[in-house]
């Protein structure tokens, strides 16, 4: 799924560094880096709840070993990004100390040390996490190259169990480390993994037992029985939400005008490379059954009109398209909390949900299973 986090954080992670009301202090990180590979700048980024990332704090560093300041003003933890210039690289920090010494060898970057407990913290977050990620690879890359059945089950197998064990250490993690920062954080990498509300929660729950008086947590905890709220709204068996937008010509398409047949509301945009591999399915789809009272309701998140209609003619979709071209800003997004694309809703005559992001053979599997001759109107 091409998430919606590659432009804006992910809920948890993204409330971090929301505004309030709390006085300001003053934030300094001393920095040495040793053998720089040459001159860069050096920068200090900060997150605000719901905007794109933001520098606040720059430096240049020349070749060999340096050192610098950066500083800005702070009200709450945080987390904080130290990026440098070269290769991308980036440092993450958290603000539990008004004065942070970090040191960073150029060649040996990861050993990076840091004078702030919940920086080390963060730190072992990471590490620790990546090894599960790597051994996941790993075990991937190893069954790939193997025919067997048995041997391709027991990797499966053993991909499972490390996944699992990543989502476990994640949850313990956030309920044992010490700042509310990091645990939001390690509840933001959790959610990336699995948004399970029945796992979510009761982890969200007992942030706020243990940090009452955080208004970082607060917020999160709020902000998220809003959205589970807005959850049962569009659930299976429930009505889907009523949309009308403009077609490739302008004129407005009422979702309702498609009651009376199974309808695939399907949302894709031709940035999104995921869709657009997950269109040829889609039309085989459509081919296959357009003919036992189905159609495709094509809703797209463009922002650029004429690469949505250069799209659709380049990946044959033939069915009905509709997008106010306003991108992650559209009256869709919110209206059916969509989260990533691609991503789709299935809707019986009657304009109730039947299922939801269906892809690849699930997708055919479903519409085999509900358009038999005793359900075709």
């Amino acid at each position: 799924m091409f998430s919606r986090i590659m432009y804006i954080c992910s809920f948890a992670v993204a409330v971090l560094l929301s505004s309030c009301s709390n006085p300001k202090n003053t934030f300094t990180i001393h920095l040495t880096v040793e053998n720089s590979p040459g001159p860069q700048a050096v920068s200090l980024i900060g997150k605000d709840y719901g905007q794109s990332p933001l520098l606040l704090d720059t430096a240049t560093i020349t070749a060999g070993n340096n050192t610098c300041t950066l500083k800005t003003v702070t009200s709450m933890p945080g987390i904080y990004s130290i990026t440098f210039e070269k290769d991308g690289r980036y440092i993450l920090l958290s603000n539990d100390e008004p004065v942070i010494n970090l040191s960073v060898d150029w060649n040996k970057f990861s050993d990076y040390s840091a004078s702030s407990p919940a920086s080390t913290s963060l730190k072992s977050l990471l590490i620790t996490f990546n090894g599960f990620l790597h051994d996941i690879d790993m075990i991937r890359k190893d069954t790939i190259q193997h025919h067997a059945d048995s041997i391709r089950m027991e990797g499966k197998s053993r991909i499972e169990k490390r996944t699992n064990d990543a989502k476990q250490y994640l949850s313990q993690f956030t309920d044992t480390t010490k700042n509310p920062a990091v645990a939001i954080y390690a509840l933001g990498i959790l959610q990336q993994q699995q948004n399970d509300s029945a796992i979510m929660k009761p982890l969200i729950q007992r942030l706020v037992t243990r940090f009452p008086a955080d208004e970082t947590v607060a917020n999160l905890n709020k902000d998220y029985s809003t959205w589970l709220k807005k959850q049962h709204i569009v659930a299976t068996g429930n009505a889907a939400p009523l949309f009308s937008l403009p077609d490739t010509s302008g004129h407005v398409i009422p979702l309702e005008s498609l009651k009376g047949k199974y309808v695939l509301v399907d949302f894709w945009a031709s940035w999104c490379a995921p869709c657009r591999k997950e269109n040829p399915n889609v039309v085989k789809a459509f081919t296959d059954f357009k003919e036992k009272n189905f159609t495709v309701f094509g809703v797209s998140l463009d922002k650029d009109k004429q690469a949505w209609i250069d799209a659709i003619h380049k990946d044959g979709l033939v069915w009905q398209q509709v997008s106010d071209l306003k991108e992650w800003e559209s009256v869709v997004v919110a209206l059916y909390n969509i989260e990533g694309i691609p991503y789709n809703v299935l809707l019986d005559p009657e304009g109730k949900i039947v299922a939801m992001d269906l892809r690849g053979e699930a997708l055919h599997k479903k519409l085999s299973e509900i358009l038999t001759p005793a359900t075709v109107r």
